[in-house]
């Protein structure tokens, strides 16, 4: 069964879904530089078969899909239909054929242990419904040694993107106290959170570092 905060979280992101669709190649080029962080940190290279966790409209799958090349694979996961659906027809549309498509939480990933070499998560990590569970399932299905790299969001105030529009809101209208343990934006905002995690998990040789970028898109009103 699936409890409600998180229900409630699965459901905003497929009501979401079509409008993450519809402006999809805009999303990819403003977050490009956390893919391409991503990619970086995990050292992905061709011919790795890759597990990609909350793969949203579908990157970093997509983009990683070149990169690994014929002779590799991305495994691409979601748990919101949605998402899936749209993540595929962006394969699709660019032929990509070494893309595989499965719907699936993070903390109940259905394959076997030592499958992937690498495993990467954008922006998704925050919405997990047990993050320490979610960690050690990651750990299960990669091989030995293998990278795991995530990309989570920093502090709000790192981050105006985000509360431009809402600190103005704040100022009149009165809003219930944060719960800073539930899936959220700025869940693993505080430094060492997430790595704290990771650690708890089982993952050895973390290493943490803040990834400054600038938002480059023709973003209109």
């Amino acid at each position: 069964m699936i409890p409600d905060e998180q229900n409630k979280v699965l459901n905003g992101w497929q009501t979401s879904a079509r409008y993450w669709g519809k402006y999809r190649v805009l999303i990819a080029q403003i977050f490009a530089p956390l893919t391409s962080g991503l990619i970086e940190e995990a050292r992905i290279a061709s011919g790795q078969n890759v597990l990609d966790i909350g793969g949203g409209s579908g990157e970093p799958s997509l983009t990683i899909s070149g990169i690994v090349g014929s002779e590799g694979s991305v495994m691409y996961t979601d748990p919101v239909v949605g998402m899936v659906e749209i993540a595929r027809a962006g394969a699709e549309s660019r032929g990509l054929t070494n893309v595989r498509f499965t719907q699936c939480s993070a903390d109940d990933l259905p394959f076997s242990d030592c499958t992937f070499d690498v495993a990467v998560s954008r922006l998704s990590a925050m919405f997990f419904a047990d993050p320490v569970t979610a960690v050690r399932e990651t750990i299960r299905v990669i091989v030995d040694n293998g990278y795991v790299s995530f990309v989570v969001w920093g502090s709000k105030k790192a981050n105006p993107f985000f509360s431009t529009i809402t600190d103005v809101i704040d100022q009149f209208v009165e809003c219930p106290p944060e719960d800073l343990d539930a899936p959220d934006t700025f869940r693993f905002a505080v430094p060492g959170k997430l790595t704290g995690i990771l650690e708890r998990a089982g993952a050895e040789n973390v290493i943490e570092r803040r990834l400054n970028f600038q938002i480059q898109a023709p973003i209109s009103i």
